[in-house]
């Protein structure tokens, strides 16, 4: 499998994946196994297709990636949030099964465990099952996960009230994720299209938008467990105060004269600022203006520098390991000219992944036989600089020390 740009796209490829239209999520304009023509391709570009899965047989190991995104149980996931969703819009008192999200969240995790625990397709998939709040739902849902199993350690020290094998469970967290903007479906359609890097100018509207995580927690108190309520409500609050719903200030502190009691940094459920990293990053994966989408790269380095007083610092350090900035089979060019492909992920250093550069065999394109690691001492002077013809050497953060990240079998 390999991703390439439709520019790049030649008559004879073979669609790895469907193809899905990009203003219709859940309509496929093609199906795997679908051989690519002239015309094909041309009709593609018109509807705003820009990329596409292509079988390559010497990147078939890279097929194994995709898994946790076809599985039956994302599917299973975005059945139950879209139903829920269109039951509460429909009704004032609609009945979530939640013991249905309990099991759809751990088959997920059971997908995860076996098919990979990190979504480096979360950018490209996540918009192609079906309507945008429903796949936005799934996307931070999936994230979520991800990032609590990344940070076993962590949500061991901050719940530490709880004996570690409960600590570190996360399946409240996936379900905190497929819940976290119920809320949003008994609001008018105005305040329904707000999203936190897009919020609306009128007054009004804003407020209205601004009483989802609350209007969520009076749906879903009392049906599950209280770490899933607390992430539902709390998912807007910010590290370093901002945000809303806002809460009272621990009683043992002084209140400055005019402030706001806010929620800031500890105070806030890990489970809460768990969900709203996920929900930034989902959200950041599409530009406001423009509406196209950005590169997970890109939508890092926003994190990173606009909104990083938003995120929790642990979770934000961990981020690029779940979300790697450079997914396998993805065409890069180095700082030496040469061009790449990208096979393997880096955990402790995601920005420097594993390639296999681009050679010229028999007047055909090929790919070398042997890999090179950017994270390697021996090519600390090597790194990846365009992304197709997008240069993102800016996006690119300063060295760091390797992250440490938990590995399971």
């Amino acid at each position: 499998m390999l991703m390439v740009q439709l520019d790049e796209a030649r008559e004879g490829m073979r669609l790895a994946t469907p193809v899905a239209h990009p203003e219709k999520p859940g309509h496929d304009l093609l199906k795997a196994g679908f051989a690519l023509t002239g015309d094909v391709i041309e009709r593609l570009g018109t509807v705003g297709v820009t990329s596409v899965f292509v079988d390559y047989p010497e990147l078939a190991e890279l097929d194994r990636f995709m898994d946790p995104y076809l599985s039956p149980a994302r599917q299973v996931v975005y059945r139950q949030v879209r139903d829920t969703m269109a039951a509460a819009q429909k009704s004032t008192r609609p009945t979530v099964a939640f013991p249905d999200y309990y099991a759809a969240t751990r088959e997920l995790i059971i997908t995860l465990m076996h098919g990979g625990q990190h979504p480096v397709y979360l950018d490209l998939m996540a918009r192609q099952m079906g309507d945008e709040a429903v796949a936005h739902a799934v996307a931070v849902s999936h994230l979520s996960l991800v990032l609590g199993i990344r940070l076993e350690e962590y949500l061991v020290r901050q719940r530490s009230r709880l004996a570690a094998r409960h600590a570190r469970e996360v399946v409240n967290l996936g379900v905190a994720g497929m819940l976290h903007d119920i809320g949003a479906a008994r609001l008018s359609e105005p305040a329904r299209r707000a999203t936190r890097v897009d919020a609306p100018a009128d007054d009004a509207v804003r407020a209205e938008w601004e009483s989802h995580p609350r209007i969520g927690y009076e749906m879903v108190k009392g049906g599950v467990e209280a770490s899933a309520a607390a992430a539902v409500l709390h998912h807007h609050q910010h590290w370093d105060g901002s945000g809303f719903p806002g809460l009272p200030a621990d009683p043992c502190e002084r209140a400055q004269p005019g402030q706001p009691s806010r929620n800031a940094g500890e105070r806030i459920h890990v489970f809460a600022r768990i969900v709203a990293a996920a929900d930034l990053f989902d959200r950041l994966t599409t530009n406001p203006a423009t509406g196209e989408r950005r590169p997970t790269i890109e939508a890092l380095h926003l994190m990173r520098t606009q909104h990083a007083g938003w995120v929790d610092p642990v979770i934000l350090a961990r981020m690029p390991s779940a979300v790697p900035p450079f997914p396998p089979g993805l065409k890069v060019r180095l700082s030496d000219g040469t061009v790449a492909v990208t096979v393997n992920v880096n955990l402790d250093r995601p920005y420097r992944p594993t390639v296999r550069r681009v050679v010229v065999q028999d007047e055909q394109f090929r790919l070398a036989k042997e890999s090179t690691d950017l994270a390697s001492r021996e090519n600390t002077g090597l790194r990846i600089t365009h992304l197709g013809k997008t240069n993102v050497e800016a996006w690119v953060p300063a060295e760091v020390a390797p992250v440490a990240v938990r590995k399971t079998a």
